[in-house]
């Protein structure tokens, strides 16, 4: 009962009125209060991006210029485990 779309929009009609959609919001938050739940933020994930890379050596050639590039990519590895 988090989503204002509840209350109704241009779209979509009115499923709650504002002041049951108020009273459950004031709830929700007595409750989280009694859990504890106040002002916690999320723990960040830690996001590494590789910034070095290796080629091995380009054995074979294609003569078709799309072959030959995926081929290429292909052996580019990132340093970072």
């Amino acid at each position: 009962m988090s989503n204002r779309r509840y209350l109704g929009d241009n779209y979509y009609p009115a499923i709650i009125d504002r002041v049951t959609f108020q009273k459950v919001q004031a709830e929700l938050q007595k409750r989280a209060g009694k859990l504890g739940r106040l002002n916690k933020t999320p723990p960040q994930k830690v996001i590494t991006i590789p910034t070095s890379f290796t080629i091995a050596d380009v054995k074979t050639c294609f003569d078709d210029p799309i072959m030959q590039a995926e081929y290429i990519y292909s052996l580019i590895e990132s340093e970072v485990s």
